[in-house]
C-alpha cells in the first residue's frame, strides 16, 4: 500500500523551509484496496455457484437423462420431498444413498416418515423400462406414499 506525501512550505522557492508554514499533504492509494475488494467479490460468486450447484447435486442424487414430456405440469415440490433416483443400470438412490431393491419398501417408509411427507419424486433415465417403474411406484404406494410424481425434463 502506498502513500504520497507532500510537503509545502508555503513559500515560493528556495527559502529555508523550516521558516515558513509546514501543511502536509496525504493521499491514499485505494488501488491495492479496490483490487481486494474485487478478488473477494470473485471469491463470493464462486463460492456461492458451488455452494448452489452442491445443493442441487444433493438433492438429486445420480445424474440420470430424464424422460421428455411437453404435457407435465409442474411438481409442487416441497424441498424435504424425498427423491428416488433410477439409473439406466437399474441402480436405486434414494436421495443421494444407494438402497437395494430388496429393501426398498423399509428405505421409502423411513425417508417418507423422516420428511414428514406423503409425496416421493421419482427422477428415472429415460431407458428405465415400464415394468420396473411400475413395480417401484407399487412398492412406494405399500410403503405410504400418497402421492407418487414422476420428474420430466421439459421439451424445447
Amino acid at each position: 500500500m502506498g502513500m504520497n506525501v507532500q510537503l509545502d512550505d508555503g513559500s515560493g522557492g528556495g527559502e529555508d523551509p523550516e521558516v515558513g508554514n509546514e501543511s502536509v499533504v496525504a493521499e491514499i492509494n485505494i488501488t491495492p484496496l479496490t483490487d481486494v475488494f474485487l478478488v473477494l467479490l470473485i471469491i463470493f460468486m464462486v463460492t456461492s455457484t458451488a455452494m448452489v450447484e452442491s445443493e442441487v447435486a444433493s438433492r438429486a442424487g445420480m445424474k440420470v437423462v430424464l424422460p421428455k414430456a411437453n404435457a407435465a405440469g409442474p411438481v409442487s415440490q416441497r424441498h424435504t420431498d424425498p427423491v428416488l433416483t433410477v439409473t439406466k443400470a437399474n441402480e436405486l438412490y434414494l436421495g443421494t444413498r444407494k438402497v437395494d431393491a430388496t429393501n426398498l419398501e423399509p428405505e421409502i417408509r423411513k425417508a417418507l416418515t423422516e420428511a414428514n411427507s406423503e409425496t416421493l419424486l421419482i427422477r428415472g433415465d429415460k431407458n428405465v423400462l415400464l415394468g420396473a417403474a411400475v413395480d417401484i411406484m407399487s412398492t412406494a404406494k405399500k410403503a405410504g406414499a400418497s402421492h407418487i410424481a414422476i420428474l420430466t425434463a421439459p421439451t424445447k
